[in-house]
């Protein structure tokens, strides 16, 4: 299927999308555009970038379509990203600015590159290089994140020779900003250490940072089985969401955002026979 991944503009996502599936069922803009859930005159409308299209129509999209996180987050980028232009007095020129430094799709590590940074001080270093004042040293980056200088001196060297990190102009860059993931819904010994080490290291916080410097929410609620897919999907668009708002480069701290889901209730014995 076609992918938005692959688009830096929705108008030719949605072009090519229609091309496709008349090409396969040979459907009409009309029939098209009720399987989007919206009328034809406003898709075409869309296609032909005469008229901006809304969270609500792309929230639909993505659900129709049952793209992934990762897709549906980039939709929206680029449905955000044309509403800001269109406000904007000096809109061609924020266009040619915004797709300038647009960020490309997040990297995805196979399981096995994720095994050698799978520890905690790895991911907080590529952030690290985003803030103001860095030094590629181990004293300075130990200092920061609260670890042995030798720890955090390997594993620079690590990330470096890995190609996470690259030096140019003189400078550090991670590679994609540090926007890495691994793939969703795979067992990984590594991945459930990595978040063991998360959950440590929050438990820590709460005793030793102010209320100021933190913050901790929790809530138990009853839900369908059959909603699960949907929870998970929704918690990932609003990590990519949060980050996306809130992430600065430079920045002066690094912090870190946990999002956990998991059941509390055990099936009864009833539900099992």
């Amino acid at each position: 299927m076609i992918s938005p991944l692959e688009y830096q503009d929705y108008q030719g996502f949605l072009r090519d999308l229609f091309l496709s599936k008349v090409s396969h069922r040979n459907m009409s803009l009309r029939s098209f555009a009720r399987i989007a859930g919206m009328s034809h005159s406003y898709l075409s409308r869309v296609m032909n970038s005469q008229k901006t299209l809304s969270i609500g129509a792309a929230s639909k999209i993505s659900q129709i379509l049952d793209l992934s996180p990762e897709e549906e987050a980039h939709l929206m980028r680029l449905v955000a990203r044309d509403q800001l232009i269109e406000t904007s007095r000096s809109g061609q020129q924020l266009r040619a600015r915004i797709l300038k430094t647009q960020k490309a799709p997040k990297t995805v590590l196979s399981l096995e590159q994720f095994k050698a940074v799978a520890d905690w001080h790895h991911f907080a270093i590529l952030a690290l290089l985003n803030t103001k004042d860095f030094r590629g040293t181990g004293k300075w980056i130990g200092e920061r994140l609260g670890i042995p200088t030798e720890v955090a001196k390997e594993s620079f060297q690590r990330l470096l020779k890995l190609g996470f990190i690259n030096k140019e102009n003189g400078k550090y860059v991670a590679v994609n900003d540090g926007d890495i993931s691994t793939p969703h819904d795979v067992p990984s010994q590594a991945v459930r250490e990595n978040h063991r080490q998360q959950l440590h290291l929050a438990a820590m916080a709460l005793t030793s940072q102010t209320v100021e410097e933190i913050e901790f929410q929790n809530a138990s609620i009853p839900i369908l089985k059959s909603d699960i897919p949907k929870a998970k999907k929704r918690l990932r668009l609003f990590m990519d969401q949060f980050i996306r708002d809130l992430e600065k480069n430079p920045g002066e701290e690094v912090y870190q955002v946990n999002l956990q889901f998991y059941a509390l209730s055990k099936s009864s014995k009833k539900d099992l026979v």
